[in-house]
């Protein structure tokens, strides 16, 4: 009987226009050994599969940018998660808007996601008062 090798997404943080932050996330991040990788600003309509490097997915062409910033989280179980989490709030680094990538969202734009993430944040910070 053949062994069936299950290939692994690796642990990744892409990162969106997150300005003077990049350092000192990059720095957190690679402390727990995971992969930091900058979304650049005029990628904002590649879908978010190409651009954590899954396979099936290829560059759809399109060039815009988007307003805001955001952290997509790939590969990372909860555990994991929570430690990143944990890390990047004992180094400062406060970046709102987050996300992991999920069977849904993986075939859409960062532009896309940016608009969604907004609206949620809207919502929880309106039902916080």
């Amino acid at each position: 009987m053949k062994a069936r090798i299950i290939p692994t997404i690796p642990e990744t943080v892409l990162h969106y226009n997150i300005g003077t932050k990049k350092l000192l996330l990059e720095q957190t991040v690679a402390s727990l050994n995971m992969k930091c990788t900058e979304i650049p600003l005029d990628k904002a309509g590649e879908s978010i599969g190409f651009l954590a490097g899954y396979n099936g997915f290829t560059s759809n062409g399109t060039v815009t940018t988007a307003e805001g910033e955001c952290l997509i989280f790939s590969g990372i179980d909860s555990k994991r998660l929570d430690m990143l989490l944990k890390a990047m709030r004992m180094a400062g680094v406060n970046i709102p808007l987050k996300a992991i990538v999920t069977a849904t969202n993986q075939n859409k734009s960062v532009e896309w996601l940016l608009e969604e993430l907004k609206k949620e944040h809207e919502a929880m910070m309106k039902n916080r008062q």
